[in-house]
């Protein structure tokens, strides 16, 4: 297998596209003396929503190479005791709070390992994200092993994940995700298209979204439409236009399928 040139590090944030904030963490990163590729994922996340940041890492973080290691700094706690960790699973590494960040990743891939980093008093109490997870992640591209970041860590914080249920309207789920077009993804997975299409339906909060289709193109610009989408699960969009803003929806917005 072919060796990557650089370590591969990744950026996820809140801190606003094109915010200073940004610049300060990328400048320290830029500190290490060894080579590495950083990667932006995001920084326009809805501010202090740990559960949305917790979807995109989820789904964007294991398309990387093995040994990626991720720096996340969604924090609504940053200076609080809420912890700071190393946390190694489904061969990537992450460096995140211990809020829920990394929630449905250890979901999907349990922890191999994780540590509890180290705060120094030097550290502004609200800006870990520079102070605190930046220099880690340069002390692991400069090849410092994992047990110098800190003790060994357990009980990472979870946050609740919703499953669908069946109920007597149909299989209820919600709205885990809203993306940059508005489409507004569902925690319903794409085996139950055959029924959506049978139902010819699905409801989003008190609205019905009546048009069933394979991909976007197939209505005309402006119509509600309902389909399986890229990410394995069944989305509500409207063709070339927000859902979010059409279907007054955002995360946590119930669904159901009859």
């Amino acid at each position: 297998m072919l060796e990557h040139p650089s370590r591969i590090v990744t950026l996820t944030t809140d801190f606003g596209t094109g915010s200073g904030y940004v610049a300060e963490v990328k400048g320290r990163l830029l500190h290490a003396r060894r080579p590495f590729t950083l990667i932006d994922v995001a920084h326009d996340l809805p501010a202090h929503d740990v559960r949305a940041a917790a979807w995109l890492v989820a789904r964007t973080c294991p398309a990387f190479p093995s040994g990626s290691l991720h720096l996340i700094v969604v924090d609504p706690g940053v200076g609080t005791t809420r912890r700071l960790v190393w946390v190694r699973a489904g061969g990537q590494q992450y460096l995140a709070p211990d809020n829920g960040v990394l929630s449905r990743v250890l979901t999907a891939t349990p922890a191999d390992e994780a540590r509890v980093l180290a705060v120094p008093a030097a550290a502004a109490p609200t800006f870990h994200g520079r102070d605190v997870l930046a220099p880690a992640a340069v002390a692991l591209v400069e090849g410092e092993a994992p047990e110098s970041l800190g003790p060994a860590a357990d009980d990472l914080e979870r946050l609740p994940i919703p499953r669908p249920r069946e109920t007597p309207a149909g299989l209820e789920g919600e709205v885990v995700h809203v993306d940059a077009f508005g489409n507004l993804i569902t925690n319903l997975p794409a085996d139950l298209r055959r029924r959506l299409v049978a139902a010819g339906r699905l409801a989003v909060g008190d609205r019905e979204v009546t048009r069933v289709v394979g991909t976007y193109g197939d209505a005309p610009p402006g119509t509600l439409v309902a389909l399986v989408g890229s990410q394995g699960v069944i989305e509500a969009a409207v063709v070339q236009g927000r859902a979010d803003a059409v279907l007054a929806a955002r995360i946590g917005t119930r669904v159901v399928l009859p």
